[in-house]
């Protein structure tokens, strides 16, 4: 069995009579895609997506000053939690400008908030690597903690909302730990079809659904610093979906200071394509184990979010929340030959 097989294209036309042009008779046309690793269904509309209007930071600001943030300097020390000394003695895990303490508002029993850096607002256009690795570093540093106090905590996410149309509360940039001793759904999902193709092939899902990309050149960006990029198949976001997949790290923990200054690096090349085309939000997961998975190499998603002018309505609607399919006017092939401009020099 050929895994390409599997990813499924269904082609619908929708016909109508078009008030432009003397109500001529017009048809539409649109896919319909199903990745069968994710399982998700998408509707992608093959024509060109434009977004008009590059949002404004400057509302966001207004509403939320550096002097109300309680990520900024002085208020952090004040009303940001600590760490019980068993876990820290400190009460916080830093590594640079990158601060790790606990989530106040938590949405897992290990969950954790990771402040990147004194500045209570950075654009896309001004993330640094070193920034982005300290912030990384620490997330993994509480993870093997928390791993060394509690072995049975064996899956684990570093997440990232970032700005408000991605559900960032707070403009400071931060990102957020997630461990468990079972999977989220969508990190199970992925494990169990890694597990059924092995049993079912006797191959590697990772290294096969790898081949395949590269042979139709269609998805495929390129090897980064040190990951494998591409673009979704079947996006689960209405501005598609990025993909990342680092194939020789089979564990957060085996992830070294060279992997994480590599992955910076490579996530500053999709910030600029992003900032680029005025996408400027995004939600970010990187998953993993905290022990090695054979079956499983560390891997990323970002999925770009934006409000729909002119009435700032969100991107996401009832064919997302309520029937599980997502609709997508970003191509992904398009996309994919968006990002390549940004890798062309590796």
């Amino acid at each position: 069995m050929k895994i390409g097989e599997n990813f499924v294209r269904e082609n619908l036309t929708f016909t109508y009579l078009d008030p432009f042009h003397n109500f001529e008779k017009k048809e539409t046309h649109l896919e319909v895609r199903k990745d069968p690793i994710t399982e998700t269904i998408s509707r992608v509309l093959p024509y060109r997506f434009r977004i008009y209007e590059r949002p404004s930071v400057e509302d966001y600001l207004k509403k939320s000053p550096p002097e109300k943030c309680p990520f900024c300097l002085p208020q952090r020390d004040l009303l940001t939690p600590r760490f019980p000394v068993e876990i820290n003695p400190e009460g916080q895990f830093r590594k640079g400008e990158a601060v790790c303490f606990p989530n106040a508002f938590p949405h897992s029993h290990y969950n954790t908030v990771v402040v990147l850096g004194n500045t209570h607002y950075l654009g896309l256009e001004e993330m640094k690597a070193g920034l982005l690795m300290d912030g990384l570093q620490v997330c993994l540093d509480y993870m093997r903690r928390m791993f060394q106090i509690n072995p049975n905590l064996q899956y684990a996410s570093i997440n990232w909302n970032y700005m408000p149309p991605a559900g960032g509360g707070l403009l400071h940039p931060h990102l957020q730990t997630v461990m468990g001793e079972g999977p989220t759904v969508f990190m199970g999902k992925l494990l169990s079809k890694s597990r059924e193709y092995r049993m079912t092939t006797g191959r590697d899902l990772w290294v096969d659904y790898l081949a395949w990309e590269k042979e139709k050149k269609e998805r495929y960006v390129g090897r980064g610093e040190g990951a494998e990029w591409l673009t979704a198949f079947a996006p689960r976001g209405m501005a598609g979906e990025v993909v990342c997949i680092l194939p020789e790290k089979l564990s957060l923990t085996s992830l070294a200071d060279a992997d994480l200054a590599s992955l910076s690096k490579d996530l500053l090349r999709v910030f600029k394509y992003l900032n680029s085309i005025n996408l400027v939000s995004f939600n970010l997961a990187l998953f993993g184990t905290m022990v090695e998975e054979p079956l499983f190499p560390v891997q990323g998603r970002i999925i770009p979010r934006y409000l729909i002018r002119p009435l700032d309505t969100s991107d996401v609607n009832y064919f997302e929340k309520l029937h599980g399919e997502v609709i997508c006017p970003f191509v992904p092939e398009d996309m994919a030959e968006g990002l390549k401009t940004f890798f062309h020099d590796l």
